[in-house]
């Protein structure tokens, strides 16, 4: 499966902090959610390569990973086996009920917010919880002038906005906020805080989407094209010694934060109940 850096796919080499804090960010809110899911019926609505469902079925009874994409369903068939454990697409899905439904980095994707929020409630059970993730733009936007400078991002939330949208749908809504008290967190909200500046030109909030798009791979071209001029000046071998064994053993999942206030913070984790 292609990596696009969409669909988080396990590996352990991390070029910079801020690599590592997103993989690890990823992998403490599954095991976040697996309290939630002890014995029973989960659906991973999203589950793109499919290891967080495998990580679900290591507490739930039943799970089911579903994805709009046909190769992530294969991939992760291939990847991740359990008996409690399958994957389908989201068009192979039907009516079936699921006691809880988690689905993380997703939302920022989907055309519709509201019908998408519909859908996963009528998919739970009563007294079912809905688990959302998504970024939050406090360090990666300019509030009301800018769109996101992530291509396959279609909006992006703040904590109000999000419990705005879920309360239409869900009584009980807790908003969460994920972060770290480590160094770690610090990177990344360098990395966006420097990202909302540098694409600004292009993601005006007057711009529709398409010219959006356009403007961004423009850009990337040509950051690309300046990147490789700068490598060939270099010595390609220094790049070589800022790998993963220089820091990530010293971090883990259990670094990654979830709090409703938190000074550093990046993401969204929203808990509703199906009443």
């Amino acid at each position: 499966m292609k990596d696009t850096g969409e669909r988080h796919i396990i590996h352990h080499h991390f070029t910079n902090k801020s690599e590592l804090y997103l993989h690890l960010m990823h992998i403490a809110t599954y095991e976040y959610a697996k309290k939630f899911v002890k014995d029973k019926k989960v659906l991973d609505y999203g589950c793109g390569s499919g290891y967080g469902s495998h990580m679900l079925s290591e507490a739930a009874a039943d799970v089911t990973g579903v994805d709009i994409s046909k190769e992530a369903v294969d991939f992760a068939a291939q990847e991740y086996r359990s008996p409690n454990l399958k994957f389908k697409t989201i068009a192979e899905l039907g009516n079936e009920k699921f006691d809880i439904i988690t689905s993380f980095q997703v939302i920022e994707h989907v055309p519709d917010d509201k019908e998408y929020t519909s859908t996963l409630k009528q998919l739970l059970n009563p007294g079912g919880l809905l688990i959302i993730s998504t970024p939050d733009i406090k360090h990666r936007l300019f509030k009301y002038i800018q769109q996101p400078w992530n291509i396959f991002h279609l909006k992006e939330y703040t904590p109000k906005s999000l419990e705005k949208l879920l309360r239409k749908y869900f009584n009980q809504v807790e908003i969460l906020k994920i972060g770290s008290d480590s160094d770690l967190v610090l990177e990344e909200i360098k990395r966006t805080r420097k990202q909302r500046i540098a694409v600004l030109p292009s993601t005006l909030y007057i711009y529709p989407y398409s010219l959006r798009v356009y403007l961004l791979n423009l850009q990337k071209k040509a950051f690309n094209l300046l990147k490789r001029i700068r490598n060939r000046n270099n010595n390609p071998t220094q790049s070589l010694h800022n790998t993963s064994s220089d820091f990530a053993m010293q971090y883990s999942h259990e670094d990654i934060l979830f709090d409703k206030e938190m000074r550093y913070s990046t993401d969204l984790l929203a808990i509703c109940k199906n009443e």
